[in-house]
C-alpha cells in the first residue's frame, strides 16, 4: 500500500484523488448495509495507523490514517443522511392535499407522473410521486387539490428509487382538480417552456418517430416514444443514444463561446456559458448523465480558459464527488450514474489501452468505423456487469448496431439544435435546416427498428463476484498496458 498511495511528497492532485476515492468507498459501503462494520473497521485502522505514526514516526503512517478517517467520514456522512429521511417519516394510507407540480412531468403512452410538494395538512413540504391519466396535461408550477390512496412501494427497487428521489410516497390514479398555475420558479418555468417550443417545433417539422427521435437525442424527451419503437432501442442496445451526455455539453460549451466571445470578453463568456450549462441541465431532467458531464464540462472550460492543465482522473472523480455529496444514494442504487461514469471509464482509459495493444485501431477507418466500433466496444465492456446486474440482460448486436448509428450522431444533434434554435425566429428557416437532418433520421430509427426485429437480447445469470473479478481483469489490462508504453519511453530516453 505504501508504494502505491504514498511517497515522500503526495503531490496535491494525487491527495484529492485518493482522499475523495476513500471518502465514496465509505459511502458505498454503508450505501450496502455495512453501517456498523465499516465504523468499526475505519475507527481500528485509524488507531492503528496513529499508534505505528507515534512509533516510527513515518508521515506515511498520517496518510494512511487520514485516509481512513475520509472512509470513516464517507459512512457517517451516508447514515446521517439517511436518519435525516427517517426522521420525515414515510406517508401512507388515504390522503386529501394541496400540492405544486415541482418538476417537469414526465410523459409516458397513456400517463403522466408528477412529483407534487404538498403545501397544506400534517405533511407539509412531503414529496409525492403522482401517476395520473395523460389528459388533461399538468405543467410544472400548477397547484392542484387532490384525494386519494398513498401505497406502500410494490417492490425494494421501487423503494429505494422513491428514497434517491426523495420521494415520501406514491399515489396512482387520485382526484385531481386544477387551481392555480404558473406559480413555480420563474426561471425554472421560462427553461421548460423552452424545451416544450423545441420539441413542439420538431413535432411540426418532422414525422413523429423522427421527431421524437430528434428530442430524445438532443433533450432527453422519450414523451413521443412508441412502445415498439423503445423495446426496439433495448433490444438493440441503443438506449444510451437519449440518455444526455458530454457530447450534448460539448455542442452547447462550443456554441456558445464561439458566439460570445464575438460581443464579450472571455471572462464574461465563460461565466456566461456556465449559467447556460446549468440552464441546459436544469431544462433537461438534472439526469445522472448530463450532470456528471456538466460538472466535467465546466471545470474542464475553466482550466483550458485559465491556461491549466487538468487531469481527466481528478475530473471525472471531482464530477462524482459533487453528485454524490448532494445525493449520496446515487452512488449504489441509480443505475444512470454508475453507467454514465463506467461507460466514461471506459472510454477514457480502456480505449487507449486497447488501441496500443492491438494497432489495426490506430487509424479511424472509413467513415470512422473503426474508431466507432473501439469507442463502443471499451464502454460496453465496461458497463457489462451493472447491466446485467440492474436488467439481467444485455445485447449481443449492440456493437455493430452503434457502429452504424455513431457516425450520424453529432451531425444529427448539431443540426438538431439548430433546427429548434431558428424554430424560434422563423418556422420555414428551419423547415428547410429540417431537410437536411430528416434523411440523417431516417437512416438511424430504420438500423434501430432493423436490429430490434431481430430481438437478439440475452439473458446471463449474474453474481456481484463476477463484477470484481472482471474489474480486476480489465484494471490489470490497462495497468499492464500503461507499464509496457512507460518501459518503452524510459527506454528510448
Amino acid at each position: 500500500m505504501s508504494g502505491f498511495l504514498y511517497n515522500k511528497y503526495v503531490p496535491a492532485y494525487d491527495v484529492f484523488f485518493y482522499g475523495a476515492l476513500f471518502f465514496l468507498g465509505g459511502i458505498a459501503g454503508a450505501s450496502l448495509g455495512l453501517h456498523t462494520s465499516l465504523l468499526c473497521i475505519a475507527a481500528l485502522s485509524i488507531a492503528v495507523f496513529l499508534l505505528l505514526w507515534c512509533l516510527k514516526k513515518e508521515k506515511k503512517f498520517l496518510w494512511h490514517a487520514g485516509l481512513s478517517l475520509l472512509f470513516l467520514a464517507g459512512a457517517l456522512y451516508y447514515t446521517g443522511f439517511t436518519v435525516g429521511d427517517t426522521a420525515r417519516g414515510v406517508i401512507s394510507g388515504k390522503i386529501v392535499f394541496e400540492g405544486i407540480v415541482d418538476e417537469n412531468p414526465q410523459i409516458k403512452n397513456t400517463f403522466q407522473s408528477l412529483v407534487i410538494k404538498v403545501r397544506s395538512g400534517a405533511s407539509r413540504d412531503a414529496r409525492i410521486l403522482v401517476t395520473t391519466d395523460r389528459y388533461p396535461s399538468f405543467h410544472y408550477g400548477d397547484v392542484l387539490h387532490m384525494s386519494g390512496t398513498i401505497g406502500k412501494p410494490d417492490s425494494d427497487s421501487f423503494d429505494r428509487y422513491l428514497k434517491k428521489e426523495r420521494i415520501d410516497g406514491s399515489i396512482r390514479f387520485p382526484k385531481i382538480s386544477l387551481l392555480l398555475e404558473h406559480q413555480g420558479s420563474s426561471f425554472r418555468s421560462f427553461l421548460f417552456s423552452v424545451r416544450a417550443r423545441v420539441l413542439e417545433s420538431f413535432g411540426k417539422l418532422l414525422p413523429q418517430r423522427e421527431a421524437a427521435f430528434l428530442g430524445g437525442l438532443t433533450l432527453g424527451d422519450r414523451s413521443g416514444f412508441s412502445k415498439e419503437f423503445v423495446s426496439a432501442m433495448q433490444e438493440s442496445g441503443t438506449t444510451h443514444l437519449v440518455a444526455l451526455s458530454g457530447y450534448n455539453i460539448s455542442i452547447v460549451v462550443l456554441a456558445a463561446m464561439s458566439l460570445l466571445v464575438f460581443f464579450v470578453k472571455r471572462n464574461f463568456a465563460l461565466l456566461f456559458t456556465g449559467f447556460l450549462i446549468v440552464g441546459f441541465v436544469v431544462m433537461t431532467g438534472i439526469e445522472a448523465s448530463v450532470v456528471r458531464a456538466a460538472i466535467m464540462g465546466i471545470l474542464m472550460l475553466i482550466a483550458k480558459e485559465r491556461g491549466r492543465l487538468f487531469d481527466v482522473r481528478n475530473v471525472i472523480v471531482c464530477a462524482g464527488l459533487v453528485m454524490v455529496l448532494l445525493n449520496p444514494r446515487i452512488l449504489v442504487f441509480d443505475a444512470g450514474f454508475g453507467l454514465s461514469f463506467l461507460a466514461l471509464l471506459g472510454i477514457v482509459y480502456l480505449k487507449p489501452a486497447i488501441q496500443k495493444r492491438w494497432h489495426m485501431f490506430g487509424k479511424p477507418g472509413f467513415l470512422s468505423w473503426r474508431e466507432n466500433l473501439l469507442t463502443t466496444s471499451a464502454a460496453q465492456c465496461m458497463v457489462l456487469p451493472l447491466l446485467l446486474g440492474s436488467f439481467g440482460s444485455f445485447s449481443p448486436l449492440s456493437i455493430l448496431s452503434n457502429i452504424l448509428v455513431l457516425e450520424c450522431v453529432p451531425l444529427t444533434m448539431a443540426l438538431g439544435f439548430a433546427t429548434g434554435a431558428i424554430a424560434f425566429v422563423s418556422h420555414y428557416a428551419a423547415l428547410a435546416l429540417s431537410w437536411f437532418v430528416l434523411p440523417l433520421l431516417y437512416f438511424e430509427t430504420g438500423v434501430i427498428a432493423f436490429f430490434g426485429k431481430l430481438g437478439f437480447l440475452l439473458e446471463v445469470p449474474f453474481h456481484w463476484s463476477f463484477a470484481i473479478v472482471y474489474y480486476g481483469v480489465i484494471g490489470w489490462f490497462v495497468w499492464k498496458i500503461n507499464r509496457k508504453e512507460k518501459e518503452k519511453v524510459l527506454q528510448t530516453v
